[in-house]
Formats: structure tokens, C-alpha cells, sequence
């Protein structure tokens, strides 16, 4: 395992991120004692999954305006203050 500080791997992340992928395992330490592990991560950890990502014209159907929105806050605001 690999320890090293935040400055050497942001000057060398080619050579670590590669090491990584090798197999070895990397700890990045940063100030104020927080400390990060690099591990690659494979196709099925991601949610860029079909299931996940809508089609454009589905999103447009979803989509509100600005000024939609600020009705919809402040509906909303106003029947939370009549509730009291």
C-alpha cells in the first residue's frame, strides 16, 4: 500500500491512477489529518445505466420554467404560513 500526500499525487496522478490500476492500493493524505483511498471502480459501479438516463424529450416534457418554479415555491410557502 501506497501513502502519499495530496501535492505529490496531483504532480504525479498519471503514475499513481496507473499504479492503481496495476493492483496497488493508494492513500491520499490531505491536511487537517483527512486521508482518501483510490481504488478503480468498474462499468457496473457506475449509474450511467440505461435505466437512468432519460431520453431529451422526456426531460423537456418535465421540464418547469423560472417563473413556474417561483409560483410553485411560493404556493408552497404561502400554505405552510396559513398552516400555523
Amino acid at each position: 500500500m501506497l501513502t502519499i500526500t495530496a501535492g505529490e499525487f496531483n504532480a504525479n496522478q498519471q503514475h499513481y491512477l496507473d499504479q492503481v490500476d496495476e493492483g496497488e492500493e493508494l492513500i491520499v493524505k490531505r491536511s487537517h489529518g483527512k486521508s482518501f483511498m483510490i481504488v478503480p471502480i468498474t462499468e457496473e459501479d457506475t449509474t450511467d445505466d440505461a435505466e437512468y438516463i432519460m431520453e431529451p424529450d422526456e426531460d423537456l416534457e418535465q421540464a418547469i420554467s423560472a417563473d413556474e418554479f417561483k409560483r410553485r415555491v411560493l404556493n408552497h410557502i404561502e400554505e405552510l404560513y396559513n398552516k400555523k
